[in-house]
């Protein structure tokens, strides 16, 4: 999935896509009656091959991540999850090398004014060291530390895919114990693979399992 909005401050999206990433981005733009060109920045759940494919077609975009996920997205680290180990080792990706594009790396809970608008970002390790989840409009995008399957509905991150399952379902809990405290209002989950919900407490309970 690639989600975009248009600010006060200017157009932002959130991770960009793999197979047909920029076809995709010109897509979602047009509907904001914008262009890659004008995408100021780039906020990224994590770096696995199939978020971040876009990338080049922003090269003027400030790129904001987790601090920690920052050398997977550069190609300096490899993950441990199975299956993004395996690709990376059989089919390398195309990744920005360093100084090639502006990154801001963030290590804790971050708040970005955009005009009018308000997006957080929150570290949610565990299925990338980086995980990044964020929230824009009441509508909370957690990347992949949560997924849905027809068969089952909503649940926690794939083992498959992570490099710790039991990091992210902490990380998780630790996130919506904070947003509760905090009196932060959502209504939405939306998964990186274009999947939402309205965030009701199965929902809730469920993404943690």
């Amino acid at each position: 999935m690639i989600f975009a909005a248009r600010t006060d401050s200017g157009v932002f999206v959130i991770d960009l896509g793999w197979t047909g990433a920029d076809k995709g981005l010109r897509t979602v733009l047009r509907r904001l009656d914008a262009t890659p060109a004008d995408v100021r920045w780039v906020f990224l759940t994590h770096a696995h091959r199939d978020h971040i494919a876009g990338w080049s077609s922003v090269p003027n975009a400030t790129f904001i991540l987790g601090k920690d996920e920052v050398p997977f997205f550069t190609g300096t680290a490899k993950y441990r999850g199975f299956i993004p180990r395996i690709g990376d080792n059989l089919l390398p990706y195309g990744r920005p090398k360093d100084g090639e594009i502006k990154v801001l790396a963030v290590g804790a809970d971050t708040t970005f004014v955009l005009g009018g608008d308000t997006l957080r970002s929150y570290s949610t390790p565990g299925h990338t060291p980086g995980s990044t989840a964020y929230l824009f409009r009441e509508t909370l995008f957690v990347g992949d530390a949560a997924n849905w399957r027809a068969t089952s509905g909503f649940s926690g991150a794939r083992s498959e895919y992570s490099d710790s399952v039991e990091q992210s379902r902490a990380s998780m809990a630790s996130l919506l114990g904070r947003l509760d405290a905090v009196g932060v209002r959502w209504r939405v989950l939306c998964t990186a693979h274009a999947k939402c919900g309205l965030a009701d407490s199965t929902v809730r309970r469920r993404i943690l399992q």
